[in-house]
This record gives structure tokens, sequence and C-alpha cells, in this order.
């Protein structure tokens, strides 16, 4: 029987990149189901893409294989790799978007590099999607192993951009925005487990920092007062909150209202939370 086959990328659906790696999967595993996890990650915003992979690998049936692209270094020298991690396989480009679901997993990661693999010698320079992760990823749906693909890559030589951790400091911590979802809440990468305090406040001017986004901006927001709450529903209106949020981190909010347009914030970009207000 063939594996479920999960599809994370920066596609968008306005172009037929989407539609094309469907097709190689439905010819080459007819009989995998494929589920669309997004394909709504900000062009090459591999931080965005690190968290929805993330966040998405617990809801789906033991064996998925993952096919994770965000891939602004496609054509280039960059590492192709197969994970296997909690129970899932992955297939990405070695960037830094395995980072957050390797902290997040309790367990163990193996490693292959997939680079050399036949496919990759006879295909297009700008769409491996297509041409490299959708064939590798129906091999693997049908029954073939990473092992048989490529040899193991020892896990100090994969790429990781120390995405994971805020920045900790005496008095405050220095975080990145993860995702602005539609509602405009901006998920951090501070995991939910982290005590923090009931009140906070913001600086008066925060810049943006670049990270792996094509396009940061600065970002100005008026300096004021950040609540810890439980829910949207304890805020008032216009205050902005801090709610560990439904996918295993914190996340900055406003009730019925976006934080994201209130801040001017996006994903990529770093926000600095004071203790003192």
């Amino acid at each position: 029987m063939s594996r479920t086959i999960a599809l994370l990328t920066d596609f968008g659906l306005d172009d037929p990149y989407v539609g094309q790696m469907k097709g190689i999967l439905a010819a080459k595993a007819p009989n995998s189901k494929i589920i669309d996890v997004s394909h709504g990650v900000e062009p090459f915003c591999i931080s965005q893409g690190s968290f929805f992979l993330a966040a998405a690998l617990k809801h789906f049936p033991s064996n998925t294989v993952f096919v994770a692209v965000v891939d602004p270094g496609v054509g280039s020298g960059r590492r192709i790799i197969g994970i296997e991690l909690g129970g899932h396989t992955i297939l990405a480009p070695d960037n830094g978007i395995i980072e957050l679901a390797e902290a997040n997993s309790c367990g163990s990661m193996i490693v292959t590099d997939l680079s050399e693999t036949p496919c990759s010698i006879t295909c297009s320079s700008t769409f491996h999607g297509r041409d490299i992760f959708a064939p590798l990823a129906a091999e693997l749906a049908c029954g073939a192993s990473l092992g048989s693909l490529g040899p193991k890559l020892p896990l100090r030589d994969v790429v990781r951009t120390g995405l994971k951790k805020p920045l900790w400091m005496e008095h405050g911590v220095e975080a990145v925005v993860l995702h602005s979802d539609r509602f405009g809440n901006l998920v951090l990468n501070i995991p939910d487990s982290q005590i923090m305090p009931e009140r906070m406040s913001m600086p008066e001017r925060t810049v943006a920092s670049e990270l792996d986004c094509l396009s940061p901006r600065g970002a100005e927001a008026r300096a004021g007062c950040v609540r810890r709450v439980s829910c949207y529903a304890e805020l008032q209106s216009g205050a902005v909150g801090l709610i560990a949020g439904s996918q295993g981190f914190y996340e900055l909010a406003l009730y019925q209202g976006s934080v994201s347009d209130k801040l001017g914030y996006k994903a990529g970009d770093s926000i600095r939370l004071n203790w003192s207000v």
C-alpha cells in the first residue's frame, strides 16, 4: 500500500507548478493520497516554511512522506536531503527548513544525502520540486527506502540557522515572527512551554532583521504594554496580548483585529519584548 504524500511549498496556486508536481505523483504513485499542507509560504521564507512543517507533522498519519520545497538555492550546490523523523520521512533542501521540526521532536533524526540521485542529473535548474522532489517522493511512497537512494549524512553537517532559539536577555527576549496568519496573529519562535511574564512592553522603535526572507522591511510600533492572556476574548479592544497558540508557540494577537497590521510585522521579522513595562 502506498504512503500518504504531504506537500508544502512557496509556489502559490496561480502558476502550474503545484499541478505539475501532483501530475508526477499521480503517474508514479497512483495509489498514494496527496495532501496539501500549504502552498502559501511567503516566497523564499525558510523560517515560515520551517514553522508550517513543524506544526503539521504530528497531525498526519504515521509514515507520511513530506515534500517541503522552499528553496531559494535551487540549482546551486545546496544539498537535497531525506530525513527520518517522528515516524515520517521528509524530503527537503538542506537550508534550515527542518530545524523547528527537529527541535520539537523527542526522537532521533536520521538524514540521507540525496543530492546525487539519478533524477538530479537530468533536470531543470529552476524546478527541482517537479523534477527531483516529486519523483523521489513517489519512489518512497511506493516502497523504496532512503538508504537505497543515497549515503547517510552526519547530523553535524545538516544546515541549521539558529531559528529555533529566541535570544534571551537579562530584561527581555528577541523573537522571530514565524508566521502572520490570515487573522493577523503573529506566531513567534517562543515555545509555549516557556514561562513568560504576565506583562511586557515593546520598544518604541524596532527594526526587523533580514533572516532568510528575500525582502525584509523595518517595522515601527508605538511603545505599549503586552499582556499575557489565555484567550483572545480577555483582551480589551486595541490591546496587544501574548497567547499560547494552537501550534505550540506563543503568538501576539488583538481581539477581533490584526496585530500584524497594527504593528507592521511579517514572517521573518524580529520582535523585542521587554520584561519591564
